[in-house]
């Protein structure tokens, strides 16, 4: 009777486990495929307003001042990534007759998964 009670136990504990592991998996991709459906400008005007807690009489006056920075936030975003990316082709390039065919591999490939992640919607 007592190795029932104990298999039991161990078999709830495992389950409870193996329940909490995989819904904390569920709600951490939940949050970050939330955080990744607002876009750029949206979370830049989030957390401005934020920080700064307007009072709604306010709110109406700040709101379209953020909004504009934030447009001119993604755009410098975009123009470092885009020259960021040319400077790290350039340094490939640079590096290329110094490498071994199998490290300039590496390195393109590096770079593809940079442009790849850089290339997601804002």
């Amino acid at each position: 009777m007592k190795i029932k009670a104990i298999l039991t136990i161990v078999i709830a504990v495992l389950a409870g486990f193996l329940i909490g592991f995989f819904s904390s998996g569920l709600l951490h991709k939940h949050e970050m495929d939330k955080m990744h459906k607002h876009s750029y400008q949206e979370m830049f005007v989030h957390r401005t307003m934020g920080i700064i807690d307007p009072s709604p009489d306010q709110k109406d006056s700040l709101l379209p001042i953020v909004e504009n920075y934030a447009d001119k936030a993604l755009e410098l975003k975009k123009n470092v990534s885009q020259s960021f990316d040319s400077l790290m082709k350039e340094m490939n390039l640079a590096l290329k007759p110094y490498l071994t065919d199998d490290q300039y591999n590496k390195l393109e490939q590096t770079a593809m998964r940079y442009r790849s992640r850089a290339d997601r919607p804002q």
